[in-house]
């Protein structure tokens, strides 16, 4: 019965607690854009249809152009509508910041790239769509 006792002891001795460290930080309440936005009413809020990824497959060089279709698929209009890429040294075409209902645009990202290998970046956009955020991921390969 001792050994017992003392096996039970040992094992709630080596026992490592570990401690949940919660955070209040949530990184949409650090975005000023998201804040901009988050404060439209629901009843503005449209649909919209984005890719949530584009595979480049294997590049060569340090840029490539990206083509992203983003369409309204809502009954309201698309307003407050902003691109933010990953990184500032990539350049977003012009748009349009306000899209009707049921019409798409297409803009274009010069994406750089400095390391080889593979990559996966993502491209934040914004507007009065629910959830006000929403991201495509770019991923691939960068060969030279």
């Amino acid at each position: 019965m001792k050994n017992y006792i003392y096996v039970i002891f040992v094992f709630f001795l080596s026992c490592k607690e570990e401690k949940i460290v919660k955070s209040n930080f949530n990184l949409k309440n650090s975005d000023e854009v998201y804040k901009k936005v988050s404060k439209i009413p629901d009843g503005q809020l449209t649909k919209i249809e984005v890719p949530e990824f584009i595979d480049l497959d294997t590049i060569e060089g340090n840029s490539k152009i990206v083509n992203i279709t983003i369409k309204n698929k809502g009954h309201r209009n698309l307003t407050s509508f902003v691109v933010k890429p990953p990184c500032s040294c990539n350049e977003v075409s012009k748009y349009d910041s306000i899209m009707l209902p049921n019409t798409s645009q297409t803009f274009t990202i010069n994406m750089k790239f400095e390391k080889t290998g593979n990559f996966y970046q993502g491209v934040t956009l914004y507007g009065n769509f629910y959830p006000y955020i929403k991201k495509v991921y770019i991923e691939g390969y960068r060969r030279k």
